[in-house]
């Protein structure tokens, strides 16, 4: 299995060869589903960085096919994520995403299409693949709604908690985050790596490799 977890997306050169390195091929003509689905529960002015992800992959070489989960059939949005060779799955409410991953039907298929394919997520889209979503760490960022889950799809066994450092996100920092993590169980996973937008996760299989043009650090 293939995972890429970032924090800001493709930001820097260093990233963007080392995803190329773990796709395996150059990335014009390759097809992306670019899954907008936890940014749309946020709304605001979050079509600004989701607009200027989709510049960058687009002025990348990909072929994108922009998909929201929720709201349209599996029958729909299954032959998309069967066209595509790699899987965008876009920043926004972590929470939110993991809800319409099971409501949709698509969790029961998403091993079996990520056997041929690569996952690569930003922020939220990062964070759900982890045990849970919602724990002492994650309570930082105050973005909890009661009524969605707090487990994740279990596809690593760590945390990751993204935008270290980020002016946005006054909380997340090593401090805080080392104190918080003294009340993480284990279900919450084995460590805890905390990444800032210019730094990501690649997991080929069972290799772990943190690629950095700025600040991370595990715990």
């Amino acid at each position: 299995m293939k995972l890429v977890l970032t924090s800001g997306g493709i930001s820097n050169k260093s990233i963007e060869n080392e995803l190329r390195n773990i796709i395996g091929k150059d990335f014009k003509g390759l097809k992306m589903l670019f899954c907008t689905t936890a940014s749309n529960y946020e709304g605001g002015d979050m079509n600004e960085w989701l607009i200027e992800d989709l510049i960058t992959l687009r002025n990348l070489g990909f072929i994108i096919d922009v998909c929201d989960i929720n709201g349209i059939s599996l029958e729909n949005f299954i032959p998309r994520f069967e066209w595509a060779d790699v899987f965008y799955f876009e920043g926004g409410n972590t929470q939110w995403l993991r809800k319409c991953i099971n409501s949709s039907g698509l969790e029961e298929h998403l091993k079996d299409l990520l056997e041929t394919r690569v996952w690569i997520g930003a922020s939220a889209g990062s964070c759900v693949l982890c045990p849970t979503i919602y724990n002492s760490c994650q309570e930082l960022f105050d973005e909890y709604v009661k009524e969605f889950p707090e487990d994740g799809l279990g596809l690593v066994d760590f945390q990751f908690i993204p935008h270290l450092n980020n002016e946005y996100f006054p909380k997340i920092r090593k401090e805080n985050l080392v104190n918080s993590s003294k009340n993480l169980k284990k279900i919450d996973g084995k460590k805890l790596y905390a990444l800032d937008d210019s730094s990501a996760i690649f997991i080929n299989d069972k290799d772990i490799k943190i690629v950095s043009e700025g600040e991370w650090f595990e715990i």
